[in-house]
């Protein structure tokens, strides 16, 4: 089996089955699913429909059902077919509904392929469901790359052990499995010349041994729920591609193998995180491709990572190691730690306006889009209010966000999750493992300036910072409980990712109101009206992708670019239309302008 990716010797995908093919599935109100019966219904019910496949399980608690549909040839994926299969449900299987995945059998599935591999393809299914394996980013319609050579690469580290997830692992966990994917970092370089296939060895085995998060794998209860195990040692790969010579073939197979390891699912119970390849031309590695699962480290993590490789440190890594996290976090003042910040979410639970996106007028099918928008004048308006202001960035871009956002939905006021790293808590910051979480801000932004939201953005920063480390399941049961006292469907799913190196990094001990790192830029050019018009003319936007694999309801990246700020969005087009979501990138760019030359600019949001 070629996964492209490191399998553990002695392990295999099949050593701890966890379902068995269409068995019936007990629902709440004594009634079973019986997912055999239910595709005949599908298929009933749904003549456009060629195939259908129903896995059901009960994880984490309560049921869950995935359905995927095949397509009759020459029929749209895009269409409505949630609601065609509709009728074959009763409402209680309805219910259970996680997500459905339409194939188009003339696009992305051969007709046959289902009806051939039904059992292998169920198993997948379910096994992704209860998180032991992940699907990529979507099809690879190029050929996979296979390698010419692999290299055993042997390691061993000085712990080992079993524990529950950390409280980071958890929160990407729940991504991962919400969104169907492993959410994989990593791509691939030009190598220094002279660069031996033995040194790029030693390198992997570098990182297997200094840092436990690349020893760990995953093991699942009987209910789906996960742990982590981190073994001592064990026996990796390296893969050798070779290509012929010329520096563009080696970039173009680089790139390809890159893809594929992003692509290709990946099984979190038996395959090490870390995937790495080397491209060969005349005996000297010229490339490297590298994917890791975003389980195993964040961004924060990352930069930890790229320092040690980078000088081999030979001394203990400091901090708190994963199973030493979760030790902390179980005991006494973790648990305190915890409930400090859940308190804080709690009273934001109980106020937070309902819904937060109201249902689209134009929802669309494939159901989840992305876009991204490059904007030259952002980042001198951001600067100019913060210099006016004396703001951080951080307040300057919460408070645009926030006004952008009410004004495109209507809702305020405004809730969100802005992503916070984590890496400014002490034992926290040397440690490459996954630690960031998400905090949750309402920022009220109706009849006020701009100016009095920056104002109040500090304070919700300071709070989004210091309430960002806390048991992310408590969380969920916290949402449910008020929703349920409230009587309504409290959607937190908004998600907010500022990855400019200067923003949301840690509390300053100068300004208690301020994080440091983010300081006020000078502002660049344009200053004057007519030179902001200019460069929002060469702003670009562009719509990335349309996918039917689930992202959040709702999330934005910030990055930094050599010219411009770029605005990533990702958006479920029942909650956001398409409209919408173009709206809202270019609205951060107007209100961020306008109050830039403007002091004193009012929001244009009342309370009435």
């Amino acid at each position: 089996m070629h996964l492209g990716s490191q399998q553990a010797s002695g392990r295999t995908p099949d050593s701890e089955p966890v379902f068995a093919f269409h068995d019936p599935v007990d629902l709440d109100d004594g009634q079973q699913l019986h997912p055999e019966t239910l595709e005949k219904r599908i298929l009933t019910v749904a003549p456009q429909i060629r195939d259908c496949l129903v896995a059901s399980a009960r994880l984490r608690g309560r049921v869950q059902t995935d359905v995927l549909l095949v397509l009759q040839p020459g029929v749209d994926p895009d269409d409505d077919h949630e609601s065609a299969i509709g009728p074959a449900f009763t409402a209680t299987e309805l219910a259970t509904i996680r997500r459905i995945l339409v194939l188009g059998a003339d696009r992305d599935l051969p007709p046959e392929r289902l009806a051939d591999d039904r059992v292998r393809t169920w198993q997948h299914q379910i096994l992704e469901m209860a998180g032991a394996r992940l699907p990529g980013l979507g099809a690879d319609p190029d050929p996979v790359p296979r390698p010419d050579e692999r290299v055993p690469v042997e390691f061993a580290g000085d712990t080992a052990g079993v524990a529950a997830l950390t409280w980071g692992q958890h929160e990407i966990w729940q991504s991962m499995t919400r969104q169907g994917n492993w959410l994989p970092l990593g791509g691939w370089r030009p190598l220094e010349a002279g660069t031996t296939v033995e040194a790029v060895a030693d390198e992997l085995a570098y990182l297997h041994t200094r840092f436990p998060s690349m020893r760990t794998f995953l093991r699942f209860d009987a209910q789906g729920n996960p742990h982590q195990e981190l073994l001592s040692s064990g026996t990796t790969h390296l893969e050798i591609y070779d290509a012929p010579p010329g520096a563009q073939a080696a970039d173009d197979l680089a790139a390809a193998i890159s893809d594929h390891y992003q692509y290709t699912p990946y099984d979190l119970r038996t395959e090490w995180p870390v995937r790495m390849a080397v491209v060969r031309q005349d005996g000297e590695a010229t490339r490297m491709a590298v994917a890791m699962h975003h389980l195993a480290l964040d961004g924060g993590g990352a930069e930890v990572m790229f320092r040690d490789v980078a000088v081999r440190a030979s001394t203990p890594p400091s901090g708190l190691q994963q199973l030493e996290q979760t030790s902390w976090q179980t005991s006494p003042a973790g648990l305190r730690h915890s409930d400090r910040t859940l308190r804080h979410f709690t009273d934001i639970l109980r106020v937070m306006p309902t819904p937060t996106f109201p249902p689209s007028d134009d929802p669309r099918r494939p159901r989840y889009w992305s876009a991204e928008y490059h904007s030259p004048a952002l980042r001198p308006a951001l600067a100019a209010l913060g210099q006016r202001t004396g703001a951080d960035q951080t307040r300057v871009i919460f408070a645009v966000y926030a006004i952008a956002l009410a004004h495109v939905t209507g809702v305020h006021p405004v809730l969100f999750r802005p992503v916070i790293g984590n890496r400014f808590r002490h034992q926290l910051a040397d440690v490459t493992c996954h630690a960031a979480q998400a905090g949750l801000v309402l920022l009220d932004v109706a009849d006020s300036t701009v100016e009095d939201v920056i104002d109040r953005a500090g304070s919700a920063a300071m709070n989004a910072l210091k309430h960002s480390y806390f048991d992310p399941k408590r969380l969920n049961e916290l949402i449910e409980e008020i929703g349920q006292e409230r009587g309504a469907e409290l959607d937190i799913a908004s998600f907010f990712n500022d990855r400019r190196a200067t923003t949301m990094t840690s509390p300053s001990p100068a300004d208690a109101e301020a994080p440091t790192g983010s300081a006020t830029p000078q502002p660049t050019e344009p200053a004057t009206a007519e030179e902001y018009a200019k460069a929002r003319a060469a702003g670009r936007f562009e719509w990335v992708q349309r996918r039917n694999d689930p992202v959040e309801r709702l999330f934005l990246h910030v990055d930094e670019g050599p010219d411009a700020l770029s605005l990533i969005v990702e958006a479920d087009t029942r909650g956001m239309s398409p409209a919408q979501i173009e709206q809202l990138v270019r609205e951060i760019e107007q209100v961020a302008v306008e109050a830039a030359l403007q002091p004193n600019l009012s929001t244009g949001i009342s309370k009435s």
